[in-house]
């Protein structure tokens, strides 16, 4: 007996359980970026300004910026390093703002409306980077 298609099935049917888990959690988390009112501050779509966030000078989640190093602050008018906006970067902004101040902004993030769990900072994670996309010129 072949098993390699049968082996091939069970691994396709897998990855496609995953995409919908991902799709679900992205989902999720718009849902969340919506009601504890992130949009307010942080821009997803060039065509929809973020005024607050344009005031404030609060990070954009437009374009390629998965991965990409951003200048903070250690603190609120800390000394400015160098970090990569990626998962630990990500938690520890939502969860702790006030440890890294992206440069410039005017005001640190406040933190999110509670409650707020690691499960939803993980689906707001899932759909911030889904955003996280070559600009189409």
């Amino acid at each position: 007996m072949n098993w390699k298609p049968v082996i091939f099935i069970v691994t396709g049917l897998a990855a496609f359980g995953a995409q919908a888990d991902e799709k679900e959690l992205i989902a999720k988390g718009k849902t969340l970026f919506l009601t504890k009112i992130c949009f307010t501050c942080h821009q997803t779509d060039p065509a929809v300004p973020a005024p607050a966030g344009l005031a404030l000078k609060a990070p954009m989640f437009i374009g390629e910026f998965w991965g990409k190093e951003r200048e903070v602050a250690l603190g609120f008018g800390g000394k400015v390093v160098k970090v990569k906006m990626d998962e630990k970067y990500f938690i520890e902004s939502v969860k702790m703002p006030m440890v890294k101040v992206v440069k410039g902004a005017l005001v640190p993030m406040p933190p999110p409306p509670p409650p707020i769990t690691d499960e939803d900072i993980a689906a707001l994670m899932a759909y911030v980077k889904s955003l996280s996309k070559p600009q189409v010129n």
